[in-house]
């Protein structure tokens, strides 16, 4: 393949994945393995998605791969190592003109190749692939559906959270109250005392007032979320089909 006839439409595509090409993308929140039943001494961690993938079968020993980098218009060329019947993993597929000719390629990986980060593809002639592999845009509308539906599991399945203060000082208690039987606001007033560094504890409930969220701690006191750090999170298990489950990653 002279790469040199190809458009340079193929760089300006590939720019589009950047955010999301080669990455897992963070949900950052308190996570556990899905599909597990939880308990108060689980660490807390963030969850990481995974991209789908389209596993393929090299047709040749050392095919060719195509490489575009990040700062670079046209693509290069380089040896893949890649011997006949590998199993490779494809993401989602673009084209580009070759002369008269329109080439598919398949997106493998990011790389860093002679000290560039570069995108990598390998020709679609080259490898016979054990499904569709999903177009550039049809690959990202995917990945955020995934993201949102594993979230959005995750946010039903939680039942509680353990908090302490950050602060060695503690953390003040805050009691709500409504200045009149009439009124429908809430206000949050800071009391005397405090919670004290290194206890913990558990709250099902956050509340948000203005742009500040209080953290109910029980016994009519809340705190000031910003005070706290997360210790641990207890889920249910995970209301999701194998597929997207298999997506899940604990860091």
């Amino acid at each position: 393949m002279k790469t040199k006839k190809l458009f340079t439409s193929l760089a300006a595509a590939v720019m589009l994945s950047a955010g999301l090409a080669g990455t897992g993308m963070a949900m950052g929140q308190p996570v556990h393995a899905a599909g597990t039943t939880q308990s108060s001494n689980t660490k807390t961690g963030n969850v990481s998605v995974k991209h789908r993938t389209v596993s393929a079968i090299v047709n040749s020993d050392n095919p060719k791969l195509v490489v575009v980098a990040k700062d670079q218009a046209n693509p290069d060329q380089i040896d893949s190592n890649y011997t006949k019947g590998q199993t490779i993993n494809v993401l989602w597929s673009t084209e580009a003109k070759q002369g008269d000719k329109t080439v598919t390629l398949y997106y493998i990986e990011n790389r860093t190749i002679n000290g560039k980060e570069s995108f990598v593809f390998i020709p679609s002639t080259d490898v016979t692939t054990s499904g569709n592999v999903p177009t550039e845009s049809a690959f990202v509308e995917q990945a955020n559906n995934d993201v949102k539906a594993i979230q959005d599991a995750y946010k039903r399945s939680l039942q509680y959270i353990t908090v302490t203060p950050k602060s060695k000082k503690g953390a003040k208690i805050y009691y709500a109250y409504k200045k009149s039987k009439k009124s429908k606001k809430i206000t949050f007033a800071a009391s005397k005392k405090t919670i004290k560094y290194g206890k913990k504890y558990k709250s099902s409930m956050i509340v948000k007032n203005g742009k500040t969220r209080y953290v109910y701690i029980g016994k009519k006191r809340y705190v000031k979320q910003s005070a706290l750090k997360i210790v641990s999170a207890k889920y249910a298990p995970l209301n999701l089909p194998d597929d997207l489950k298999n997506l899940i990653v604990e860091n």
